[in-house]
């Protein structure tokens, strides 16, 4: 049995193909056919227009709040942030410092964006630390606008998921450098249009000629088509990207909201200077979409690539986005600002608990959080944390929570100054740039060693202390590629100069000679466990004081150790200690 989508199309050839044949042999009436075929495509193509609508509606409604599962390629996402770090002159969260804590992981949790500005502008946003208080309350503001008005900003997210999250094309890069075309044949391709209006007029005056040329303008136009969508493939979809950009911009701008708090004044500026631009990449869009399968008859296909309507459209689009390449890329921010904004906003609704932090550029640095938690844990231990220009020194064995509670501090300190929310009940602090030196690996291929690279990383720290704003320093087993007594000298020296250089050094460490080292400017505090004949057990607390355990030797027990081993390395313990 046919489908429904093969009977329209059989129906749409017959009217139109049929209509024609018919006008012209039989009696000129039949030609109202192939327009009744033209308006039976019009509605139908009206009536799935609103089907998927409906349809994102609903898909939209339902994520909301909830996790968006989908592959990211994030050397397309970073791509804005590579090229705004280029241009600008900020605190940003180093690579190092990005992979340390996790944070492709934790931006995955956040990103419940629509469109591809969006997934770039909220890279970009959780990588640009702020330091201003108005702008980080503006930010807020308006995420919780978009908490409160969820059906505003449903409707939104419908017009941001047209754009889609195509990656083929660098877009930004054409906005940042423009369109490079050598040569614009843009005069000759009018001449052999205008040559194919005319061939009726020719073939009426000449018929054989008229006849011959006009095969000849279809082989010519045909592979002139051909030749030039082969060759500047990749901006022909810069461009029918460009108006999907523009015609989510205009669809904003009519679904303004009554809220005040919605302020797309800048948007609507930008949309005038360039709305020219939609007007001519609109057709690209059009057509690509007709040769995709939305023209079931082929006509439009076929009138494209004969009055090379796309090619045109495409030359003359060329100088229009050159000259405003500027407004367009500030357009393509303040798009990406909505989508992330509301993406936060859909996030923020799935937390059990936050809270907006106070943040205070007074001298001297502190922390104070209370039932902080880690974004990616399912069912997160909270800890709370109190100090003022002091360091913390973590001690534990492992998997006993240290690390999770270095990055939930160094996390959480990222999300206060980027989108003013923290994971906590209670937050005050000061403002930080935030670095890390935790997953230090051996350089294999730069010929380093583990020390060489752990050595190099804190270095890139110290070269950025300084009197302005405090460094929150995270450290995991510093010097720990060394032996015991250099790595021990070295790390309490370290650790001394970074707290008296503007340094909030948040440090784990396996060595408990450090604790008494360096007591006079770090409050000691440790994670422990239960270690009983069966099992070990973690609770996760954070608790005052370096730790005393020795779990570390009943877990060998634990693991059927010869008795002898477990024994002596007990006595030989309590020797040292």
């Amino acid at each position: 049995m046919l489908g429904t989508e093969m009977i329209l199309e059989i129906l749409y050839i017959v009217l139109i193909g049929g209509g024609l044949l018919l006008g012209f042999q039989v009696n000129h009436l039949y030609f109202l056919l192939p327009i009744v075929g033209i308006a039976i495509v019009l509605i139908i193509n009206k009536i799935k227009k609103d089907t998927e609508q409906e349809k994102a509606k609903r898909e939209i409604k339902e994520k909301w709040g909830k996790d968006h599962k989908e592959k990211r390629n994030f050397d397309f996402i970073e791509k804005l942030y590579r090229a705004l770090l280029k241009e600008e002159n900020c605190e940003n969260i180093d690579d190092t410092t990005w992979r340390d804590l996790d944070m492709d992981f934790v931006y995955e949790k956040l990103d419940h964006t629509m469109s591809s500005p969006g997934q770039q502008y909220l890279y970009y946003l959780l990588r640009h630390l702020i330091h201003d208080e108005v702008e980080l309350k503006n930010r807020s503001t308006m995420i919780e606008e978009f908490m409160k008005n969820k059906d505003y900003a449903e409707l939104l997210q419908v017009h941001l998921k047209r754009i889609g999250k195509e990656q083929s094309v660098d877009i930004v890069r054409y906005l940042l450098e423009g369109m490079k075309i050598v040569n614009n044949p843009l005069p000759l391709y009018q001449i052999l249009t205008l040559l194919v209006i005319l061939s009726p007029v020719i073939i009426y005056f000449g018929h054989g000629f008229g006849v011959l040329l006009l095969i000849a303008l279809v082989m010519i136009n045909g592979m002139v088509y051909s030749n030039t969508k082969s060759k500047i493939f990749e901006e022909m979809m810069v461009f029918e990207n460009i108006s999907k950009l523009l015609r989510c911009v205009n669809e904003i701008i009519k679904e303004d909201g009554d809220n005040p708090t919605f302020d797309f004044s800048k948007l609507k500026e930008l949309y005038d200077k360039v709305k020219n631009i939609y007007r001519n990449v609109g057709s690209i869009e059009f057509l690509e979409k007709a040769a995709a399968g939305g023209d079931s008859t082929g006509i439009l296909s076929f009138l494209n690539m004969l009055l090379l309507i796309e090619v045109r459209s495409f030359y003359k689009s060329i100088d229009l986005m050159n000259k405003y390449k500027g407004e367009l890329l500030d357009l393509y921010i303040e798009l990406g600002k909505i989508d992330a904004y509301i993406a936060l906003a859909s996030y923020k609704d799935s937390l059990k608990y936050y809270t907006k932090p106070s943040l205070s550029k007074k001298k001297p640095y502190f922390l104070r959080a209370l039932d902080l938690y880690h974004p990616l844990l399912s069912d997160p231990v909270p800890n709370s944390i109190e100090v003022s220009a002091r360091g913390i020194l973590l001690t534990g064995s492992n998997a006993s929570g240290k690390s999770t509670f270095l990055k939930t501090i160094g996390i959480n300190a990222i999300f206060a100054q980027t989108f003013n929310t923290v994971l906590a009940k209670e937050y005050s602090s000061s403002y930080f740039n935030v670095m890390t030196s935790i997953g230090t690996l051996d350089n294999i291929i730069g010929g380093d060693s583990y020390f060489m690279v752990e050595a190099k990383s804190l270095k890139r720290i110290i070269d950025t202390l300084n009197d302005d704003v405090t460094v929150l320093c995270i450290l995991d087993e510093i010097f720990r590629g060394t032996n015991t007594i250099e790595r021990i000298s070295a790390a309490s020296e370290v650790l001394h100069y970074m707290i008296k250089k503007n340094c909030f050094v948040v440090a784990a460490t396996h060595d408990l000679e450090l604790t008494s080292l360096v007591e006079d400017y770090y409050d000691n505090y440790h994670f422990e466990e239960n270690v009983d004949d069966n099992d070990v057990k973690f609770n996760y607390l954070l608790q005052k004081g370096p730790s005393r355990s020795r779990n570390a030797i009943k877990i060998l027990k634990l693991l059927g150790y010869p008795e002898e081993i477990y024994k002596n390395a007990m006595d030989r313990a309590n020797e040292i200690l």
